[in-house]
């Protein structure tokens, strides 16, 4: 993750990837984000759990037990 993200989106980032590997044991890095995607996602203005269920649908991910 780049500092020069704002530091709103950072905080933001920092709990979608608490999410995303409580959920489903990938983090941004692992899903290949760039900075210009972190700030695209951010920007929509989800909240991070509301994010993390679009994105895990949207593509199809897995759960693991």
């Amino acid at each position: 993750m780049s500092a020069a993200l704002p530091q709103a989106c950072r905080d933001w980032l920092d709990r979608v990837n608490a999410v995303m590997k409580r959920d489903w044991c990938i983090d941004a890095d692992d899903a290949g984000w760039s900075d210009d995607d972190v700030l695209r996602y951010w920007r929509v203005g989800e909240t991070p759990e509301d994010f993390v269920a679009w994105f895990a649908e949207k593509y199809e991910l897995i759960r693991f037990s």
